[in-house]
C-alpha cells in the first residue's frame, strides 16, 4: 500500500491499430492475461480501457472529439490503458517474474496490433472519490439503503457503461503539493455541482516497471518475436524482483486526473465548466493551470473489461 493506505496502480499504456482483428485478438488474449495476473497474491483488480477520443478543450484541439467511435475516418491508432491494482510494487514485479514465460507468450500474440508501447508506469492514488461499480438491478437496493440510513443519495457507477476521461498533467518542480490541493478542490466542486460526474481519482506517477514495459536486456530485445520461445527474464536493471520501481519517475512530475462520467456527452459538457463557470474557473486556474509544465491533455475511454472490487480498498 502507498503512504496513505491506498493500493498502487500499474497502468500499461499502448497505442493499437483500430481494426476488426485487433478486437478479436483482445477478446481472445485479454481474459487469459487477466486470469494469469489474478493468480498472484497482492493483485486486487483491474480495468481495461479503450480510447474513444480526446477532449478538445473548447477548441484548443480541433482535430478530435470526445467520441470518435463512429467518425470517418475512425480514431486510429487508439489508446489502450490497462489498470492493474496491487497491494505494492513487489507483488506486481513478482507476478511478472513468476509468470514471465506465460505472459510473454500471451502478449506476443498481441504485438502485431501494437503501434506504440507498452509503457507501464506506477501511480500512487493521492486521493479518490469513486463509488462502487454495480449493475442496473443493484441500484434500487443501494438507493433504498441510503434512504433508510438517511444518507445522501449516492452516485451510481454502472459497470461497463461509463465514459472515463484521463487528464495528463506535468507539474512544475516544487508545485506538487499546491497542485494536489488545487486539483482536489476542482474535482470536489465538479462532483458536487456538475451533472453527470460520477467520481474521480488523482494519481501521481512514482516510477515505471521495466519488465511491464517490455524493456528487456539487449539479448532479450533481439530475441523478442511474435511467438513463443521466450528469452530469459532480464532487463537492464537485472533479473531480480524489485520492491521499488526500477525506472525512476519522469520529470516534470506526472499526474493523471481520472474522472468518470455518465456518458461522453456529460463528460464533454462537464469539463467545459472549468472555462465557463466563474467560480470553478478561478479554482482551476489558480489550483491547476498555474502549476503546469506540460498539458493538460485529456483522453476519453470506454471500459472494455473490468473487475472493480478493488475500489473497496480506497481511502476516501
Amino acid at each position: 500500500m502507498s503512504n496513505n493506505g491506498n493500493p498502487i496502480i500499474a497502468i500499461n499504456m499502448a497505442k493499437i491499430a483500430n481494426r476488426p482483428d485487433s478486437y478479436e485478438t483482445m477478446m481472445k488474449v485479454g481474459p487469459k492475461v487477466c486470469i494469469t495476473t489474478a493468480s498472484h497474491p497482492g493483485f486486487l483488480g483491474f480495468e481495461q480501457l479503450l480510447q474513444t477520443g480526446i477532449h478538445p478543450m473548447a477548441g484548443r484541439y480541433g482535430g478530435g472529439a470526445i467520441d470518435m467511435r463512429n467518425s470517418t475516418p475512425p480514431l486510429n491508432p487508439m489508446g489502450m490503458y490497462q489498470y492493474t491494482v496491487w497491494k505494492d510494487v513487489h507483488s506486481h514485479e513478482e507476478m511478472h517474474h513468476d509468470n514471465f514465460d506465460t505472459i510473454y507468450e500471451l502478449c506476443g500474440h498481441c504485438l502485431d496490433m501494437v503501434v506504440e508501447g507498452p509503457w507501464e508506469p506506477y501511480f500512487e492514488i493521492v486521493a479518490s472519490d469513486l463509488p462502487q461499480l454495480m449493475g442496473m438491478t443493484d441500484v434500487p437496493a443501494v438507493l433504498g439503503d441510503a434512504f433508510a440510513a438517511q444518507r445522501p443519495v449516492p452516485k451510481v457507477a454502472l459497470a461497463g457503461q461509463r465514459s472515463i476521461v484521463v487528464g495528463d498533467h506535468g507539474i512544475m518542480h516544487g508545485h506538487e503539493q499546491d497542485f494536489e490541493q488545487g486539483a482536489q478542490a476542482t474535482l470536489k466542486w465538479m462532483k458536487a455541482n456538475v451533472p453527470g460526474m460520477i467520481g474521480w481519482m488523482l494519481l501521481k506517477q512514482f516510477g515505471v516497471s521495466a519488465i511491464g514495459s517490455f524493456q528487456l536486456d539487449p539479448e532479450g530485445m533481439l530475441k523478442a518475436t511474435l511467438g513463443a520461445n521466450p528469452p530469459k527474464y532480464n532487463t537492464n536493471y537485472g533479473d531480480k524482483v524489485h520492491s521499488t520501481p526500477p525506472i525512476p519517475p519522469q520529470t516534470p512530475t506526472q499526474y493523471l486526473v481520472h474522472m468518470e462520467w455518465e456518458s461522453p456527452d456529460h463528460a464533454h459538457m462537464g469539463l467545459g465548466h472549468v472555462m465557463v463557470d466563474y467560480e470553478l474557473r478561478q479554482i482551476h486556474n489558480e489550483g491547476v493551470l498555474r502549476h503546469l509544465d506540460r498539458g493538460p491533455y485529456y483522453m476519453a475511454f470506454a471500459p472494455m473489461m473490468e473487475q472493480g472490487l478493488w475500489r473497496r480498498h480506497l481511502k476516501q
